[in-house]
């Protein structure tokens, strides 16, 4: 039976030094034990208190306080702790004086607290450190090697046609086959190494001490780690295998975007080797490509931008599954100049790489502010990148197109994922306040793949939490997920947020989404994304009605 919401209330005799419950039934849940064996004496009471009692119920308890509050645990006769939460004040006078308190579980509550904590520091799937804390990890261990004049060597491994075993086995057997990759690579490292999830299928690892000989048998140790046996999986064994791009520290990388940045590119290198391949990254080579492959899609967002190739394809969001749309979500598409769309994850890194990605921040906004002029019955959510929020110049800018169009902004949402917030937190409080104060709603994109403290949370004053996807797909069929949904429902209602969830891509996950409490849902079974949709047939338009009505007269 759970133990949520268990609480009792006592009443202590001072003179007696006696304790009488008001629920004896529920004491004793509260204490683990039998009825009969419930503490009946403040000292009884106290002995069965974990560590250290609290002075101000130590005091209360004496006398000398009129009321106190604390949290302790409690020993129960297995062994275990269990967390409750104790609340009391005196009443009465002389021999009638009593103390009154309420003790009430609080188990639930600090296990759920215990989880997002470590959650905000370590990837749910594999236990190793999330990319944010990951990084940190990486500056502290370059300023420690630079301070003592030692070296090491930041690593990024890249699981092997991970897509193929996702449309082959499925998500689970491709969530079991990272699982498995973490943790062997995990197994080869030294106490003083770390690693971390720097991606959906990428892997970071810091090693403490190395030279560039050992960092060669350091890395045919990690790609034979992960090859030598199979995986596994619910759908079959899969043989798994990594390529590796590695940079020596601190002589090639004296901070954690450098290093991660370098090693991404050797990592390109070893994959246009082959399979279960590494490369070391060296300034003859992969800077030279890695300067081409900018200077191309630096002209190709450059061009796009020009001559109006960038365009937003719209996914419905709804509350009902019989709900006919009137939420977008604005996704950002590029065509070439062959015609030919160009994928988002090809031209989205390299703008932020490139300093570019403001200038398709502001165009989505434009699109966005157009289409709303022409429809005012709709609402859309837009996407803004971190890098645009934490450059003053560009998040002025974008706030004076608001501003200039404030007439709309009370149907726009402006979305920032959760991983990006966690890494600016002040840059993204100050950002909210003002486009809030402008009449926009805030939204977190991808909530739960970060894990955003309580503080965080509530000093940016958050409108929306977009679920990431990875806890709903599939989740009617997966117990771990629902309970996951559930906590952050819970997050989520404590904190006055709508909520929707993404991915939604069959009618049995959305049943129970919105029987968990989900306000909107997201994904394939509502709509794909559409650059033409019925309502707005030939797409977003390219400059804002008013100004073309001026044109044309």
């Amino acid at each position: 039976m759970s133990d949520r919401g268990l609480q009792t209330m006592f009443e202590f005799d001072p003179a007696a030094g006696s304790l009488k419950w008001s629920d004896d039934e529920a004491a004793a849940r509260i204490f683990g034990v039998a009825r009969e064996d419930v503490a009946a004496t403040g000292n009884a009471f106290s002995a069965r208190i974990e560590g250290r009692e609290d002075e101000t119920r130590i005091a209360a308890f004496a006398g000398e306080r009129t009321s106190y509050a604390c949290e302790y645990q409690l020993k129960r006769d297995g062994g275990d702790g269990h967390w409750v939460e104790e609340r009391g004040g005196w009443i009465g006078a002389g021999a009638s004086r009593r103390l009154i308190s309420v003790i009430r579980s609080i188990e639930t509550r600090k296990r759920r607290d215990e989880q997002l904590s470590w959650l905000a520091v370590n990837d749910e799937l594999t236990g190793h450190l999330n990319r944010s804390h990951l990084k940190k990890a990486l500056d502290a261990k370059i300023a420690s090697m630079i301070s003592s004049g030692t070296a090491g060597a930041y690593l990024m491994a890249g699981i092997d046609d991970l897509g193929a075993v996702n449309s082959d086995f499925g998500f689970e057997a491709a969530d079991k086959v990272i699982a498995e990759v973490g943790a062997r690579l995990a197994s080869i490292l030294g106490p003083d190494d770390r690693i971390g999830r720097v991606a959906g299928t990428k892997f970071g690892v810091i090693i403490a001490e190395t030279d560039p000989d050992r960092l060669r048998q350091i890395c045919v140790r990690l790609l034979n780690v992960v090859r030598e046996s199979v995986i596994e999986t619910k759908g079959g064994v899969i043989a798994a295998s990594i390529c590796l791009g590695a940079v020596s520290l601190p002589q090639q990388a004296d901070n954690s975007n450098a290093a991660m940045t370098r090693a991404e590119a050797a990592l390109d290198a070893a994959k246009r080797i082959g399979k279960s391949s590494w490369s070391a990254f060296t300034d003859k080579t992969d800077v030279v490509s890695m300067r081409r492959r900018n200077t191309h899609m630096s002209d190709v967002i450059l061009t796009g931008l020009n001559e109006r190739r960038v365009r937003l394809a719209f996914q419905p969001i709804v509350s009902d599954l019989d709900e006919t749309p009137k939420k977008f979500e604005c996704l950002i598409r590029m065509r070439g100049d062959d015609g030919q769309n160009i994928p988002a994850p090809e031209f989205i890194p390299a703008a932020e790489r490139l300093g570019l990605v403001h200038l398709l921040d502001r165009r989505v906004l434009e699109l966005a502010l157009n289409t709303l002029a022409v429809n005012p019955n709709i609402h859309l959510n837009v996407n803004i990148s971190m890098e645009t929020v934490k450059d003053f110049v560009w998040a002025e800018g974008y706030i004076a197109l608001l501003r200039a169009n404030q007439e709309f902004t009370r149907r726009i949402t402006v979305e920032l994922t959760e991983t990006q917030v966690i890494d600016s937190i002040d840059a993204s409080i100050e950002f909210v306040s003002e486009i809030k104060r402008l009449g926009c709603s805030f939204g977190i994109d991808d909530f739960g793949a970060g894990y955003t403290s309580f503080r965080n949370l509530k000093a940016m004053d958050i409108d929306i939490l977009k679920i990431d996807g990875s806890f709903v797909t599939g989740v009617s069929s997966s117990r771990e997920n629902q309970l996951f949904v559930r906590t952050l429902l819970d997050l989520a209602r404590n904190f006055g947020m709508q909520t929707v969830a993404e991915w939604v891509d069959n009618e049995a996950d959305a049943m129970l989404l919105k029987g968990l409490g989900v306000d909107y849902l997201q994904g394939f079974l509502i709509g794909k994304p559409e650059t033409n949709p019925d309502w707005l047939p030939d797409g977003a338009p390219n400059e804002a009605p008013q100004r073309a009505e001026r044109r044309q007269s």
